[in-house]
């Protein structure tokens, strides 16, 4: 539907407002006798598979398929039913969907569906949610679609959401004509029902969608969590905006990679990529990690991320063996003719604090030229003097190694919230080396300044001294109180 003819009811089979034509007098119990003999049929029928022809078994999937949808749907209007009598207020359920839950339980304890009734709770809140909606005499032409079965219960549910979203940008707008927008689309899915009140407010409001991408933004969060068979689970609540942004990075990568092989005696031949959509999607965020990682490791100058990238990798393996690792890759060529063993004890560990194995280390070592990060290699010195002011490059990745986070007392921030700090300052003469530097999170950072506080620093660590004005403030000065 284009944005232009938003305006137009389009073409479904919706039922009359004015209701359905009930039942005659005495039917339920009839039809409830042959529901119980439906059921007890439904029972018998995986015995039976097997002597359905083809297309009779593609039949009768359609038909199961179809019962499940009008089954739910008739479930909601009865339980709309229900809460217009009163009966789930008069219940001890919390809410529609409780009441639901509640009747499949009796249900299953007594036996009364001959087998045990499974449905997850998710069901049971959204049979709920709908009859809540349409037992509101606002919603009767939701009712009654989903009495005549003409629109699931999904559907339903998403109309009763999205219209009262739409309904205040459209002034003057029918409450029931523009719900019938919304159920003449059911048979598309609820992706295009929430892409429909997108396009609806975007042609009428778009200042309400910059609006809501902006709340969105604001709650955004990103946490992950260690699980028990040691992967690690990432969640993610994102705009809708970001997340498209990240979607379709992905999505770009994760296009499955046939992998060539080639036979000695024939040409080379495509190998299926074997891996799963799951594991294509991941290999692609972290593709686009390192590769994000690489080029922040050459830009100093983004307004974030001041550790860098992979190439910011903390060790603690010894310095021969972080060499025997790399002669062993072919990273380095060897001074003598003994090979090196292909796997050697030690561990490495990131500025986060993860653990990694010796192989993993080994991997990252290469691909980010690590040794001469941290070693201060004849390429990128450690101490700098007075050429540079920044703590950049190798000799930040030396105060990491060292300081391992803000070394303020008591603070546990990471060394990616932290500055490198000139202990006695740059103003006062004080030289961009390791023994004149300290991690400080922005917080302290003020604090050290707005104080004039100063440190001892050694090999292994910053000591503070948190007696006021003993910061130096010019060549030669000692600080109030310095000796």
């Amino acid at each position: 539907m284009s944005v232009e003819g938003i305006s137009r009811v389009p073409d479904a089979p919706l039922p009359p407002a004015s209701g359905l034509v009930p039942a005659g007098p005495g039917a339920a119990a009839a039809l409830l006798a042959r529901l119980a003999e439906l059921v007890t049929d439904l029972q018998g029928w995986p015995g039976a598979l097997y002597q359905l022809g083809e297309a009779e078994l593609g039949g009768f999937v359609a038909t199961m398929v179809g019962l499940g949808s009008r089954a739910e749907s008739l479930a909601a209007v009865a339980t709309t039913e229900a809460v217009t009598r009163g009966v789930v207020a008069n219940s001890t359920a919390t809410d529609a969907g409780g009441w639901v839950g509640a009747c499949v339980a009796e249900s299953n304890a007594a036996g009364m569906a001959g087998a045990p009734v499974t449905a997850e709770p998710a069901v049971f809140r959204r049979i709920g949610s709908v009859a809540t909606g349409c037992a509101d005499p606002r919603n009767r032409v939701v009712a009654d679609a989903l009495a005549a079965g003409v629109v699931t219960v999904h559907c339903a549910r998403v109309a009763l959401r999205e219209v009262p979203k739409v309904l205040p940008v459209i002034p003057g707008a029918d409450r029931d004509e523009v719900l019938c927008w919304y159920l003449a689309l059911s048979h598309t899915g609820t992706r295009t029902l929430r892409d429909l009140s997108a396009r609806i407010i975007g042609r009428f409001a778009p200042e309400v969608l910059v609006a809501q991408e902006e709340h969105q933004q604001a709650c955004e969060t990103l946490t992950w969590a260690d699980l028990p068979n040691g992967l690690t689970r990432l969640t993610a609540d994102l705009s809708t905006g970001h997340a498209a942004v990240i979607k379709h990075a992905i999505q770009a990568l994760a296009a499955p990679a046939p992998a060539s092989c080639a036979d000695e005696s024939a040409s080379p031949v495509a190998e299926r990529d074997a891996r799963t959509a799951g594991k294509r999607r991941a290999d692609a965020l972290t593709e686009l990690a390192e590769v994000a990682a690489r080029l922040l490791d050459g830009d100093r100058s983004h307004h974030t991320g001041t550790v860098g990238g992979s190439a910011k990798i903390v060790i603690t393996l010894d310095h021969q063996t972080l060499i025997d690792q790399l002669h062993a890759a072919g990273k380095l060529e060897s001074g003598s003719g003994d090979d090196p063993p292909s796997h050697l004890p030690g561990i490495g560990r990131t500025i986060n604090g993860d653990l990694l194995d010796a192989g993993t280390l080994r991997r990252l070592a290469c691909d980010a030229d690590l040794i001469p990060a941290v070693l201060g290699g004849e390429s990128e010195p450690l101490d700098l003097g007075r050429a540079k002011r920044l703590f950049t490059g190798g000799l930040r990745t030396a105060i990491i190694h060292r300081d391992e986070g803000c070394t303020f007392p008591g603070c546990d921030r990471p060394p990616d919230w932290c500055d490198a700090h000139h202990v006695r300052p740059w103003w006062a003469g004080g030289q961009t080396t390791l023994s004149n530097a300290a991690l400080l999170c922005a917080r302290h950072h003020t604090i050290v300044h707005r104080d004039l506080l100063t440190a001892q620093v050694t090999a292994t660590g910053v000591t503070w001294d948190l007696t006021p004005g003993l910061m130096p403030q010019r060549p030669g000065h000692q600080g109030q109180g310095a000796a």
